[in-house]
């Protein structure tokens, strides 16, 4: 009997070891096997992030070669000249004709710096503040008056874009005349329009305070060329 319970306990022995072997086999095997999964991944993701990160420097010095820098343009306007007086009678505004001509430096898409030249072409008469704005000025009938011959605007403006289509514009100046020159403060908006052949289509709007003067709001549509 001794020997028939031994060698039964022998082959359940044997049975046990290999089921613990398969068992470790397979463990190992399904370990190796996530393991290879999971270097797979990582590399993948690795080659994922190095072909983004190519990807946006690729887009990043392509925007840099596209962008046009150096543009002019043109507009025509029409000015409302506040606290105006005209045919000897005081009025609370006039339109005048007015036409628009500008260089603009682009920094970047959003930046950008310009000097915008205006010229009105119309002369015209306002009523001033006080007598001591000017040395060249008349009084009728203690009416304080400020004329203004076709004057000429330049202003050294800053360009900021938060979006495509509109620019804002904070700058300052010097207006010109054969009567006497002031100094600007000029708040503006733009809104161009891309067209084929680095052509813009732009409206414009712009508040301009002459200092110890008038003060005026100009609107009109112009055209741009990029550089």
């Amino acid at each position: 009997m001794i020997p028939y319970f031994y060698h039964q306990f022998e082959i359940h022995l044997k049975d046990l070891i290999n089921i613990n072997y398969n068992f470790m086999e397979n463990q190992f095997v399904t370990t190796y096997f996530l393991l290879i999964l999971f270097l797979s991944f990582q590399s993948y993701a690795q080659e994922t992030e190095k072909i983004d990160d190519n990807l946006k420097d690729q887009q990043t010095a392509h925007d840099e070669e596209t962008l046009k820098k150096h543009s002019i343009s043109a507009s025509l306007n029409h000015t409302i000249i506040f606290s105006a007086i005209k045919n000897g009678e005081s009025h609370s505004s006039i339109n005048v004709p007015s036409f628009g001509l500008n260089y603009t430096y682009a920094f970047s898409e959003k930046w950008g710096v310009g000097l915008h030249n205006d010229i009105i072409l119309e002369d015209f008469v306002v009523k001033g503040a006080s007598l001591n704005n000017a040395a060249t000025r008349n009084t009728t009938e203690e009416i304080v008056t400020i004329e203004r011959g076709t004057p000429i605007s330049m202003a050294l403006m800053a360009i900021y874009k938060p979006i495509e289509n509109l620019g804002i514009m904070v700058g300052g100046g010097m207006e010109f005349s054969s009567h006497e020159d002031y100094a600007i403060l000029r708040f503006g908006l733009e809104a161009p329009f891309q067209l084929p052949e680095n052509w813009e289509i732009f409206g414009v709007l712009s508040y301009d305070i002459m200092i110890d003067a008038y003060n005026s709001l100009t609107y009109g549509i112009g055209a741009v060329k990029q550089l």
